[in-house]
């Protein structure tokens, strides 16, 4: 596994890149286009997921790529103002001209086939939270064999220090296996490893969920909560933010209950959070406690809900817990 230090060097600076990029149209407008699926597409998440893909093209050209945007919708959708705006944005990232057609050349990059490795990416993940303003991440996952091995987010929102929401924001985690977790604070500071929470007191347990209610039922996690006497609070964050929140220890608990019967989850929203939280000393299951298993494609296919904790006994707790309530 001596590569993975170099791919994850690739996957910071693109990362960096990209939340560059989404801070800027943040600023501004985040031009909001409707996908077919009625859920919310950027002239952000096109540029992030162009620096990206451009970044992994270049340095890892036989890479294959599972990434959660295309081009044709950018085409179809954006016009001459919003073209010229991806153009303008993605040049001025990469300090050079570039055009429409390479942008959406690189949106639309899917490596190589014959490769051990597969990137799962999500260019804006929570991206109702960045048109709020508030939480979302560049998501950057690794796969070797189907097994995550590498994991960036980059939470340009989020604070530095969670005890002082007003203070500093802007954090990058960056995992990979085997090498534990680092935290950056992107507007310069002191790096740091960090580890998950040690606490063994469910009185003292804090949970996270999703805003999005149809991204995981908060009945359900309040539920779980009240069975195992949980008493540190729920905190609801967009994006996998949740992933690095528990991997610093702020948080026990990340609890994404099925929202439907037939849902199943997309593995960019889970591939680079996964490995985070892990190489904190975190665990990361579904809700019925099995391993996640990211062999079927671009879905979670066999497995309900996502559970990320601070180590297996808390897994085991609410695991428990969890299957009594619903």
């Amino acid at each position: 596994m001596s590569e993975i230090p170099s791919f994850l060097q690739v996957a910071k600076e693109a990362g960096m890149l990209a939340a560059h990029l989404c801070r800027e149209v943040q600023g501004g407008s985040g031009g909001a286009m409707d996908k077919n699926d009625k859920s919310p597409v950027t002239i952000a998440d096109y540029g992030s997921q162009a620096l990206i893909l451009r970044a992994i093209a270049a340095a890892l050209p036989g890479h294959s790529i599972v990434a959660e945007e295309g081009s044709e919708h950018l085409r179809a959708s954006a016009g001459e103002e919003g073209s010229a705006k991806i153009v303008q944005l993605v040049g001025k990232a990469l300090g050079k001209e570039v055009d429409f057609e390479q942008v959406c050349a690189w949106i639309d990059h899917q490596g190589g086939k014959e490769t051990p490795y597969t990137w799962a990416i999500d260019p804006i993940d929570g991206t109702k939270g960045f048109l709020r303003g508030e939480q979302y991440a560049v998501a950057i996952g690794l796969m070797r064999n189907q097994e995550p091995v590498l994991g960036v987010l980059v939470c340009p929102n989020l604070p530095v220090d969670l005890s002082q929401p007003d203070g500093p924001k802007g954090v990058l985690f960056a995992a990979a296996q085997g090498d534990g977790c680092l935290k950056v604070p992107i507007d310069g500071g002191e790096s740091q490893v960090v580890r998950v929470s040690a606490s063994a007191d469910p009185a003292d347990w804090r949970v996270l969920g999703s805003v999005e209610s149809a991204h995981g039922d908060p009945q359900a996690v309040v539920a779980m909560m009240e069975a195992l006497g949980i008493g540190g609070g729920f905190v609801r964050y967009d994006s996998q933010a949740k992933y690095g929140v528990v991997a610093e220890g702020a948080a026990e608990i990340y609890l994404r209950p099925r929202s439907k019967p037939d849902y199943r989850e997309n593995i960019w929203d889970h591939v680079a959070g996964v490995v985070v939280c892990e190489e904190a000393g975190g665990l990361v299951t579904d809700t019925d406690g099995k391993a996640l298993d990211f062999g079927h494609g671009a879905k979670l296919l066999e497995n309900r809900g996502i559970l990320a904790t601070s180590g297996r006994a808390v897994t085991d707790a609410v695991v428990s817990a969890f299957a009594q309530t619903v």
